[in-house]
């Protein structure tokens, strides 16, 4: 295993894992383009804002279908992958259960939040999104454990395209006048898509790394995958629940056109995704070095220092050119999607400088993930989402999508500061400990 962290964490490799999936990556990002395009044109700005105002409500609880069993995974099997069965096992009737639930709660809150008109798509995108998506994440997450990055780069283009070709089919049936151009229409086709990615993703996995282990959930594994949930469940509340709060105060115009200018704002982030995905495995292999001895917390803080030079030395460039190329590409928007969403290029232009605030806290939060408590990370994150609800309830209402930009903005910027101001206080704790303890001598980092 020593061996296997080595090489891991050696420049070459994680070249290599970066770029098969930056290369899945990209072509699900040409794919969901298109996708995105066919579904824009075919619903127009109030429709497509109804469904996004929608799927953001659902992406929100069913970070919690899954109870971070997906992350617990891919932690335990990039460290030990004989744990591969027994983890596959548990994240799989954790999810299907979870899944049933968010059912339940996501047509509920629904029912609350949303016009009657809207109630028919909750079931729809609940099982889409918080089964079959769920299942497809874990299906990739244990391949990317192994370090088997071209399948766990190919299952998300798999997705992108089954949706893609559902897509290009719901806007033949519309432009023959076959089926309305209503959110409702869509997302009747919307989940086949996905139920039958997640299907191929589960028999390729199986086929690669053989069948799950079924058995009884511990209460620490739930306890302990908690905290991913919560995690993510914060990443998606303040990335989405913009979109559910304008379409539940009836600005569903105004939805799709800001959820059309985040969306490419998505997309144009999924390289930094991508390279975050490859190096996750190598951040936890380099926060585990450190046992209890004093050199080894320093070595830990040492790696995982040199994995952060490495990706903002390599990233931050790019990312600043894409945030450019972003403001000056916005008025393709219309072109592309139709005149309805000729407002969506002043919201791109204001959502532009996301890539780098995203890159920032990525960074640090990953950093923080590998090295100390998942729960540090996930207050950050938590306090993130509180902020951005209360922003969003302010501003809105006064501001529209405006005041949702400001919001979002305002949002990655302040996680960015608490991710670095938590890992700055672990790695400065982490070198007194070692200074302080005799019992070796501790590395100085290069």
């Amino acid at each position: 295993m020593r061996a296997l962290a080595r090489e891991s964490l050696k420049p070459q490799s994680l070249r290599h894992d970066a770029l098969w999936m930056m290369g899945g990556q990209g072509g699900a990002a040409l794919l969901q383009a298109a996708y995105f395009v066919l579904i824009g044109r075919a619903l127009g700005s109030a429709q497509y804002g109804a469904f996004v105002g929608v799927v953001a409500l659902v992406s929100v609880g069913s970070q919690f279908s899954g109870l971070g069993m997906e992350m617990l995974l891919l932690r335990e099997v990039s460290r030990e992958p004989r744990q591969f069965a027994v983890s596959w096992g548990r994240a799989l009737e954790v999810t299907v259960a979870g899944a049933a639930v968010l059912l339940l709660l996501a047509v509920t809150l629904g029912h609350l939040i949303f016009a009657r008109a809207l109630w028919p798509l909750l079931p729809y995108v609940a099982l889409a999104d918080g089964l079959f998506g769920r299942l497809l994440q874990v299906a990739s997450r244990a391949l990317q454990a192994t370090r088997q990055m071209r399948w766990a780069a190919v299952l998300p283009a798999g997705m992108s395209a089954a949706r893609a070709a559902v897509a290009a089919v719901f806007f033949r049936l519309v432009e023959t006048g076959r089926v309305a151009a209503t959110a409702g229409g869509w997302v009747a086709m919307y989940w086949t898509a996905s139920a039958a990615a997640a299907l191929l993703a589960l028999v390729l996995l199986t086929w690669k790394l053989g069948w799950p282990r079924l058995g009884r959930v511990r209460g620490g594994d739930l306890s302990e995958g908690l905290s991913f949930a919560v995690s993510s469940s914060s990443i998606s509340a303040y990335n989405d629940l913009d979109k559910t709060l304008l379409v539940s105060a009836g600005q569903m115009p105004a939805a799709g056109i800001y959820g059309a200018a985040y969306r490419v704002v998505d997309a144009a982030t999924m390289p930094i995704y991508s390279l975050f995905t490859a190096a996750t495995p190598r951040f936890f292999r380099a926060g585990g070095r450190g046992g209890s001895e004093a050199g080894g917390r320093a070595e830990a803080v040492c790696e995982i220092e040199a994995l952060m030079r490495r990706l903002l030395g390599r990233a931050l460039p790019a990312t600043v050119l894409v945030s450019v190329l972003l403001f000056l590409v916005a008025p393709v928007l219309p072109v592309a999607l139709g005149a309805s969403f000729a407002g969506a290029v002043e919201a791109l232009r204001w959502l532009c400088l996301l890539p780098v605030l995203r890159l920032l806290h990525y960074t640090w939060g990953t950093a923080v993930t590998a090295s100390t408590s998942q729960w540090r990370r996930t207050a950050a994150q938590a306090a993130a989402a509180g902020l951005n609800l209360g922003l969003c309830a302010w501003l809105i209402p006064v501001w529209s999508w405006r005041g949702a930009a400001w919001a979002s903005l305002a949002t990655d910027a302040a996680l960015a500061a608490m991710s670095y101001a938590i890992w700055r206080h672990w790695a400065g704790r982490r070198r007194q400990l070692s200074v302080v303890s005799p019992q070796s001598s501790v590395p100085s980092c290069q």
